[in-house]
């Protein structure tokens, strides 16, 4: 290991290949197909993956952001918000469909495991794939619940015994939602990974980067920084008391002074390690574009003396 002071040479986007997307599919077909077996050899006890269709109105906020830009999508059924996302465009802009995606995702419900002897049949579904049955199978050296997929698998084939724990509807169940407390730290552990190589990553620099408004709050915006895949909040508290916040939320708007804000616009926003406290660093983004008093920074060649580190402010949106 190179320790925590390692030098990172620089972050690049991974890149997918269509061969990429063929496994991928394989491996979904092969879950759904297995999903049915078990369910159907074992309808007491197989251990399946679900994913509640969430409510209507968590997408309003998608909604309402596409209206802006002219663009209408239809969430209805999953299979109409498939195609309206499939079919959301903005000619010379390629990320906005990026970005429709992105907030879709945060409308929706939680995946979780769960035993089929517990649930009603219409409560399989999984909403985001569009299918009846689901299970994960296809993965059993890094996760748990394949593992029992596979001895259940087996068990039907007669490759292996089963056991009583594992034809105990209530012992599965008690096992599936240790498996979603898991699954969830897991997550936690891995953003914060990423939090720490970010960081890292940044020590000691301070770059003016193009980001995109992904949310729009009372008195903040929501940015996703592109090239580096980063998502942060950044307050915007003006220093001067006489610039006036105006928050329109079916607009998905923040007016600051006279500067408009919308989600998905493009801004530039700058990115540095905040390490005031050293227990405590993390990464900090301010707005340098759109220009507000007492709100924006000055772009880093302007504060170093060095115009190739940084983008030139483009203007912003003025209401008349």
């Amino acid at each position: 290991s190179s320790g925590i002071n390692a030098e990172y040479g620089g972050i690049e986007t991974k890149d997918l290949k269509e061969t990429n997307s063929m496994i991928e599919e394989f491996m979904l077909l092969a879950n759904c197909e297995v999903a049915r077996h078990i369910e159907k050899e074992f309808p007491q006890c197989a251990v399946l993956r679900r994913h509640p269709a969430p409510p209507l109105t968590n997408f309003d906020l998608l909604v309402n952001a596409a209206a802006v830009k002219g663009v209408e999508v239809i969430c209805s059924t999953n299979k109409e918000l498939a195609y309206s996302l499939e079919n959301a465009n903005i000619p010379g802009d390629p990320f906005f469909n990026i970005l429709l995606r992105i907030v879709s995702t945060r409308c929706m419900m939680q995946a979780v495991y769960f035993c089929s002897g517990l649930y009603p049949e219409e409560e399989y579904f999984h909403y985001g794939l569009a299918v009846p049955l689901y299970t994960h199978f296809t993965s059993p050296i890094r996760r748990y619940p394949d593992l029992l997929v596979h001895r259940l698998l087996a068990a039907s084939v007669g490759q292996d015994k089963t056991y009583t724990e594992l034809l105990d509807r209530n012992i599965v169940n008690e096992w599936c939602e240790n498996m979603n407390y898991r699954h969830h730290q897991a997550q936690l552990v891995q953003r914060a990974s990423i939090a720490l190589h970010t960081q890292l990553y940044f020590k000691d620099k301070c770059l003016d980067e193009d980001a995109y408004i992904l949310f729009v709050r009372r008195n903040a915006i929501v940015v996703l920084v592109r090239r580096y895949g980063l998502e942060s909040t950044i307050f915007l508290k003006a220093v001067e008391s006489t610039v006036e916040f105006k928050y329109e939320e079916e607009k998905c708007k923040l007016t600051v002074g006279r500067v408009v804000m919308q989600m998905f616009d493009r801004v530039v926003v700058q990115i540095s390690v905040e390490d005031c406290n050293i227990q405590h660093k993390k990464l900090r983004m301010k707005l340098v574009n759109p220009i507000i008093p007492g709100v924006s920074v000055e772009p880093i060649y302007v504060t170093m003396g060095n115009k190739d580190e940084a983008h030139v402010p483009k203007p912003a949106t003025i209401k008349p």
